[in-house]
C-alpha cells in the first residue's frame, strides 16, 4: 500500500467527494468512530483493488450479512444500545493487489465465484482502520500491533475465512515472514498446518492481513488479543491454540538480544524434524492444568500424548524457554 501512496490518496480524495464518503470520513476521523449499521446495509469500507497495468480502482461495498462475525461493544456514546442484528462498525481503509493469471481471467469474464484451480499468487488483503491512517496516534516504529491473518476462498471472501490473531512488537510483515518460513518448514502449528493443507487443495484464493489495533501500551495489547481470541473460542475457524495475551503466555518478559541469540539456537537443536516445535512446546506449558493431555495433544497437532505428557511432567524439550520475542 505504502508504494501506491500517491494513487490510494487520489482515490480516497475523490471517495470523500460522495455522500457516503463524507458521512464516511467524518466517523474516521473522530476519535473511536463507528457506524451503526444492519443487516443489507453497507460494511464501512474503502476497498480499492489494483490490477496489473492500470490504476487501482473502489470495488462497491459488501453488505451486512445476517451472522456477519463482528466483535465488538454494544455501548455507543450517544447511550443509544444497538438494536438486535444491528452492528457497530469502525471505517476501514482495504488495499487488495491481484496478480494471478488464473484470478485475472475469471475476473475478465466477469466470474464472480473466483477460481481455485491454478491459483499460485492468492489475492493479497491489507486491511487497517482508517483512523490510523487518516489521523495516527502513534509512530508506526514506536508502536505494537494485534493483526489477523484470515485466508480462504469463494463465499469466504473477504472476512469469513480460517482466522489467526496475533500481537507483534516488531512490524507485523516481519512476523508474517516467519509465520511463512514455518509452513514451509513443516510446522506443526494449528495455523501452519491448515495453511499449508488448504494451499496444497487449492482452496486459498486470498490471503487478507488485517491491523485490527495499534498502540504504544504493550499490557493493552495482551488484554485486546487475549479478549478477541476468547470473544471467537467457539468459531471452528479459529487457529489460535491457546487464548494469547498474559493469560495465555504467563510469566514471560522481554529478554535481551544476547539471551535471545543463545535460546533461539538451543531451540532450533531441541525442537527439529520429527519433533515438536517450539511454538508446541510453548503451548503445551501454557495449557498445563486448564485441560486433559489428550486434549492438548488436539489442540497443539503434538503427534500423539506421549509426547505432550513428557512435556507436562518436565522430562522432555527442556532447553526450550518460555520465553520468546512474540506472544503469537
Amino acid at each position: 500500500m505504502h508504494a501506491r501512496r500517491s494513487e490510494m490518496d487520489a482515490v480516497l480524495r475523490r471517495f470523500v467527494q460522495t455522500s457516503y464518503g463524507a458521512f464516511w470520513l467524518k466517523s474516521a476521523l473522530a476519535p473511536h468512530g463507528v457506524i451503526r449499521v444492519s443487516p443489507g446495509q453497507a460494511i464501512p469500507t474503502l476497498h480499492a483493488l489494483a490490477l496489473p497495468n492500470r490504476p487501482a480502482f473502489v470495488l462497491p461495498q459488501l453488505k451486512v450479512r445476517p451472522g456477519h462475525r463482528f466483535v465488538g461493544s454494544n455501548q455507543m456514546r450517544s447511550g443509544d444500545p444497538l438494536v438486535p442484528g444491528e452492528l457497530a462498525l469502525g471505517p476501514e481503509i482495504r488495499f487488495e493487489v491481484m496478480d494471478d493469471p488464473a484470478m485475472l481471467q475469471a475476473l475478465a469474464s466477469m466470474d464472480v465465484f473466483r477460481p481455485t484451480q491454478g491459483i499460485t499468487r492468492p489475492a493479497q488483503i491489507f486491511s487497517i482502520p482508517a483512523s490510523y491512517l487518516l489521523r495516527p496516534e502513534h509512530r508506526p516504529a514506536g508502536a505494537y500491533v494485534l493483526y489477523q491473518h484470515i485466508f480462504g476462498h469463494a463465499g469466504a471472501y473477504p472476512n469469513d475465512g480460517y482466522f489467526y490473531v496475533g500481537i507483534t512488537t516488531r512490524r507485523w510483515q516481519t512476523r508474517w515472514a516467519e509465520h511463512r518460513r514455518a509452513i514451509a518448514a513443516g510446522s506443526l502449528l494449528k495455523f501452519h498446518r491448515v495453511f499449508r493443507d488448504e494451499t496444497e487443495a487449492h482452496r486459498i484464493t486470498y490471503v487478507h492481513h488485517k491491523i485490527m489495533a495499534v498502540t504504544d501500551d504493550v499490557e493493552a495489547l495482551y488484554r485486546a488479543e487475549e479478549w478477541l481470541v476468547r470473544q471467537h473460542w467457539e468459531d471452528e475457524r479459529r487457529l489460535n491454540m491457546i487464548p494469547g495475551g498474559r493469560a495465555g503466555w504467563r510469566g514471560r518478559r522481554q529478554p535481551d538480544s544476547a539471551t535471545t541469540a543463545v535460546r533461539s539456537k538451543a531451540d532450533a537443536v531441541c525442537a527439529r524434524g520429527d519433533r515438536l516445535s517450539v511454538d508446541q512446546v510453548r503451548s503445551i506449558r501454557c495449557l498445563r492444568g486448564d485441560v486433559s493431555a489428550s486434549e492438548i495433544a488436539t489442540r497443539v497437532s503434538a503427534r500423539n500424548v506421549r509426547q505432550v505428557r513428557g512435556v507436562l511432567a518436565n522430562r522432555t524439550y527442556q532447553c526450550v524457554s518460555d520465553e520468546g520475542p512474540e506472544a503469537s
